[in-house]
């Protein structure tokens, strides 16, 4: 069956000549197809843009039929850009996707040389259409989503924001307690000394303040160097010793203190928890809101451990990257490239090479050459020589 699309009235007599095409796809066959309806009712706005969505409707779109209908819809002023773009916008959300194009029929009208082309380029522009208009809804219905989880999620984490505050501890409160090589520390002090950066978050902070307690804690100050954090496991560096298990936990409470997660009910289970006392019913209004809130400052306090052992570790590395002063007796910035005063100064790295020398090969020579080396940097677990003053020279030391 052959169609003729008709000059229009408006164009002049002799213009553009007639064009003919066959009405190709599977969707024109059979009663109530876009074709019988077309046939039917030409004139009538509501049955062609229902002529479209029967074709839209096809398991194969046909898409030079769809050009079709919307060019000679378009044409006789029975559809409008407006009914186009309510037409994709309905589509695009009820459609889950689009359907097949109709690859076969096109092919077969190409070999009779008589498709439009035109028609296609309308057809497959509409679907277009579609197919953006549905990519956008996906796109909303995402954001969306996104906004209402990040809204749940900002609404539960609200009432555990943690952050530092020197207010929730007092003076004499956290001392780290004195041994043969630990000094007997304040951390307050040590804290309220710290000038932190301001746009550090709470690792930060931690890590700051772990490194400014670590430099001033062992008599001598290099000392420090010797000791680790392993979380899990042994060394395989003999010479590096755990840290004293009573420094670092003296240390995670007094952050668990300034973040306000050092409440003993935090460090028991549920079923140990009393939930007529004073902590429990300060956690909300209701039961709901207080086991929640429990649980989630449990969650905090424990992930927040984690995170201050983590700096604990970080901060004892940096703390070995620092120089020893043999006259000033203090621990130095890194150099990071700068030159270091050779004869006053002396470097972990320098000090484990002459470990691992000793290890190697412990003649009496070496073993006596570090003997030297640890005197003058006071390293030693007898008594202390707070009162002795010596000018050492270090480079001559370690020739």
């Amino acid at each position: 069956m052959k169609h003729k699309r008709t000059i229009d009235d408006n164009q002049e007599a002799g213009g553009n000549p007639e064009k003919e095409y066959y009405e190709p796809g599977p969707s024109e066959q059979g009663e109530g197809s876009s074709a019988g309806l077309m046939s039917k009712v030409h004139d009538m706005r509501p049955i062609v843009l229902e002529c479209l969505e029967v074709e839209l409707q096809q398991p194969a779109l046909n898409v030079q039929e769809i050009g079709r209908i919307i060019a000679d819809g378009m044409l006789a002023k029975l559809i409008t850009e407006q009914d186009l773009h309510e037409l994709a916008k309905k589509w695009s959300k009820s459609m889950q996707s689009l359907a097949n194009i109709n690859v076969g029929s096109l092919s077969e009208d190409l070999s009779r040389g008589t498709i439009d082309s035109r028609l296609v380029v309308i057809g497959n522009a509409f679907l277009w259409n579609i197919l953006k208009m549905s990519m956008s809804t996906v796109r909303d219905k995402f954001d969306h989503y996104h906004f209402k989880v990040s809204t749940m999620a900002q609404s539960l984490s609200a009432p555990i924001t943690v952050d530092f505050s020197t207010t929730r501890v007092r003076n004499g409160q956290h001392i780290v307690p004195e041994d043969d090589i630990f000094k007997q520390i304040d951390l307050l002090d040590v804290y309220n000394s710290v000038v932190f950066r301001k746009t550090g978050d709470i690792s930060n902070k931690s890590k700051q303040f772990i490194k400014a307690y670590l430099v001033v804690a062992t008599h001598p100050r290099c000392a420090i160097w010797h000791y680790s954090l392993r979380q899990s496991g042994s060394s395989h560096k003999k010479w590096l010793q755990n840290i004293p298990e009573h420094i670092v936990s003296c240390l995670l409470s007094f952050l668990l203190a300034l973040a306000g997660l050092d409440a003993p009910e935090l460090d028991i289970t549920n079923e140990q928890l009393d939930e007529g006392g004073s902590f429990f019913l300060s956690l909300g209004e209701t039961d709901e809101i207080r086991v929640s809130t429990y649980n989630a400052m449990k969650t905090a306090r424990e992930q927040l451990l984690s995170k201050f052992k983590a700096c604990v570790t970080d901060a004892l590395n940096e703390t070995r990257e620092m120089p020893y002063n043999t006259n000033t007796k203090e621990l130095m910035a890194p150099p990071r490239g700068k030159p270091v005063d050779s004869h006053h100064c002396v470097t972990w790295r320098q000090y484990e090479s002459l470990i691992k020398i000793c290890e190697l090969d412990p003649s009496k020579e070496n073993l006596e050459a570090k003997h030297v080396l640890d005197s003058k940097l006071l390293i030693s677990y007898g008594p202390r020589l707070e009162e002795e003053e010596v000018v050492i020279d270090v480079e001559e030391e370690m020739k």
